[in-house]
């Protein structure tokens, strides 16, 4: 199991996209790298895990273009419920206003598709570290 800098636990993660092959590549990623992920298609379908009692993730990969609810949108809802979890939005999407959208509800780092894994590891120690040292 991975854990990383400022923390005595092994890092989870929740990835929300809801693109299949995404999901399982990103789940395979972490898992090669000793990380904990949980996959899941959709912000209902996330936020319906945390109604059942699923533990908060010390990191959400989160694709900002989903039907239904959006990646901002399921960022507000968590932030609205007081629910701060370091996000690294992940979308083909290189909009500057897609950018500003995301970074000023919470999300720690924004990563253009495709990325690399060294990049999305290192993304998930970045956010993950803060995460954690924040007041």
């Amino acid at each position: 199991m991975t854990t990383f800098p400022g923390s005595c636990r092994p890092t989870t993660v929740a990835i929300v996209d809801d693109d299949e092959s995404v999901r399982n590549s990103l789940h395979r990623l972490c898992r090669a790298f000793g990380l904990t992920s949980a996959t899941y298609s959709s912000g209902p379908e996330f936020l319906a895990s945390l109604n059942a009692g699923a533990p908060l993730a010390d990191c959400l990969v989160l694709d900002a273009h989903m039907p239904g609810m959006s990646g901002l949108e399921l960022l507000q809802y968590l932030h609205a419920r007081g629910m701060q979890i370091p996000t690294i939005v992940f979308t083909a999407d290189d909009a500057p206003e897609t950018l500003v959208q995301h970074t000023t509800t919470s999300a720690m780092t924004y990563l253009r598709k495709p990325t690399s894994a060294d990049h999305l590891l290192s993304a998930i120690e970045l956010v993950t570290t803060r995460g954690a040292s924040a007041p």
